[in-house]
């Protein structure tokens, strides 16, 4: 049905021919519109469920009994497979290859880049000096990934990326029993998310001969997933306020 017989071929009195041509214009732009939004709504889903297969064929066929499980367990929470593939490309770069094409890859080696660049590339280990600069470059990488991929799905993995549990309210009052005491709710970055975190850095570590005890890997790990989260929330909300 086209818009003349869904008004009526004689117009009403209060639009004018100009004005109702003008609508239709809008509707039409509207229609456009949205059929982009479902072009694109299409073209992600094919991309992630891409990702999600290449991710379950990693699943099947890893022997890293550990590693499958932590996957699996974050799956289940509907972290999103693309994000997951971020975390876990750090100390496993075959899957690069398999996922070309349907993601972004940040990549560079030492003998590439100018020692200008070195340092632009270095934006999360510019000061880390104890890890060799080969490493400082590949973990800069892989946590510069995992916020490309995070933007990806912003709005997914920030439902999922936490829990909501109750905490107790600090006050000056004193309590005789601890549950009277009033609680409010906070959102606390998912354990599995961590737990994944830490068992690829210390994979990686381990495949490099770097020793575990410079860095406490589940506070570096917690720390580098919040500040990716709040810089996708951050620009998440930039954009809502630019519409």
């Amino acid at each position: 049905m086209d818009l003349e017989n869904f008004f009526g071929s004689e117009q009403d009195e209060s639009m004018s021919a100009a004005s109702f041509e003008k609508f239709k214009e809008k509707m039409k732009a509207a229609a456009a519109q949205i059929a982009q939004i479902q072009k694109e709504e299409k073209r992600q889903k094919q991309k992630e469920d891409e990702l999600a297969k290449i991710l379950l064929k990693f699943v099947k066929t890893s022997q890293k009994t550990d590693l499958v499980l932590l996957i699996s367990r974050a799956l289940e929470q509907n972290i999103p497979a693309n994000f997951i593939l971020a975390i876990i490309l750090l100390s496993n770069p075959e899957i690069a290859s398999e996922i070309k094409g349907n993601f972004l890859l940040l990549k560079g080696k030492i003998e590439e880049l100018s020692e200008e660049n070195q340092e632009k590339s270095l934006v999360f280990f510019q000061d880390e000096k104890t890890l060799p600069l080969k490493n400082r470059i590949e973990m800069d990488n892989w946590l510069k990934n995992m916020l490309i991929q995070a933007e990806e799905k912003p709005l997914k993995l920030l439902r999922f990326a936490y829990d909501i549990v109750e905490v107790p309210v600090e006050t000056e009052e004193e309590y005789f029993d601890e549950e009277d005491r009033p609680t409010k709710e906070m959102k606390v970055l998912k354990t599995i998310l961590v737990q994944l975190g830490v068992f690829i850095l210390r994979e990686y570590l381990e495949q490099n001969d770097i020793s575990k005890a410079m860095m406490d890997l589940h506070d570096f790990v917690e720390f580098i997933l919040k500040g990716i989260l709040n810089k996708v929330d951050e620009n998440l909300n930039t954009r809502r306020l630019l519409e």
